[in-house]
């Protein structure tokens, strides 16, 4: 019957102890959260343009814009497309650096799909995100 109840007090012992490992890490307490705040730069405007439609030289890209969010020097940014098919399968992701960054608060970018012909008629959506900024 000792044994029984020792090890009973045991598990309830364990599982009060693992119980405090399962919560969450609370990092907004110490200030050093960084999702919650606004990069630098981030990108205001983006759209699929195409060429050569319907051919096998068809060819598709994104241009956008990027602009300043906030004073802060800017010396290098990155801007990531990803590419998508009808199904909503992403068939590229493609990362370009926008030139002379150090001047001005906006900035003009683009972006081409890898593929021409067939596999750029595929693509009808994107995603267009500031992937690295320093």
């Amino acid at each position: 019957m000792r044994r029984r109840g020792l090890l009973v007090g045991t598990a309830v012992v364990v599982a009060s102890a693992l119980a405090g490992c399962t919560d969450p890490i609370d990092d907004a307490d110490d200030g050093t959260d960084e999702e919650e705040e606004d990069p630098p730069a981030r990108v205001v405007e983006s759209e699929l343009v195409r060429e050569d439609e319907s051919t096998d030289e068809e060819t598709v890209r994104v241009e956008g814009v990027i602009e300043r969010t906030r004073e802060e020097e800017l010396t290098y940014l990155e801007v990531r497309a990803e590419f998508y098919d009808e199904a909503g399968d992403v068939r590229d992701t493609t990362v370009e650096q926008v030139d002379a960054v150090e001047e001005n608060d906006r900035w003009e970018f683009t972006v081409e799909f890898p593929g021409i012909g067939e596999a750029a008629a595929a693509i009808v959506d994107h995603d267009v995100e500031v992937a690295d900024y320093r």
